[in-house]
């Protein structure tokens, strides 16, 4: 189509960083389902919070190059809008939460109500869901070449 970029980049797929991508992702669904198990709303918000962070880095994994020009910030929220532009409105809802984590983890929140971990739950498996869809773009050889069809199936 007109007007859509074609490439994002042109590197033949990496094993190594399919493996890097899909060891983060597994260990934000591990993140993810001891979220769930846990009693208190704070610290569920905040493990939510770092498997999200998780799923931010697998992305990462597969989008940015290896080497000293890798980063220009250590925000993962920010890089993640280079990488994967289509992700980049979910990386500010949660760039927008980082500090209610930072204060959970400061114990300075010691509660939440439980809706907004509900909904913090929600975003996060729509991030991890994204994501996914991005790094098995990046297994066929199709992240940067085209849309990746984020949140539907074949």
């Amino acid at each position: 189509m007109p007007g859509r970029p074609t490439s994002r980049r042109s590197a033949p797929v990496d094993p190594v960083m399919v493996g890097r991508a899909r060891d983060l992702l597994q260990r934000a669904h591990l993140l993810l389902d001891n979220a769930d198990g846990v009693e208190d709303d704070a610290e569920r918000f905040r493990q939510f919070y770092l498997a999200a962070l998780r799923a931010a880095g697998a992305a990462l994994a597969i989008g940015e190059p290896i080497g000293p020009a890798r980063r220009k910030t250590s925000n993962a929220w920010t890089r993640i809008g280079v990488v994967a532009p289509e992700l980049a409105p979910l990386a500010a809802r949660f760039a927008a939460l980082s500090p209610v984590r930072m204060k959970i983890e400061s114990g300075i929140i010691r509660t939440l109500d439980p809706d907004s971990v509900a909904g913090m739950r929600l975003l996060v498996l729509d991030f991890l869901r994204r994501v996914e869809t991005l790094v098995i773009a990046y297994e066929q050889g199709k992240f940067g070449t085209e849309d990746p069809q984020i949140g539907r199936t074949a």
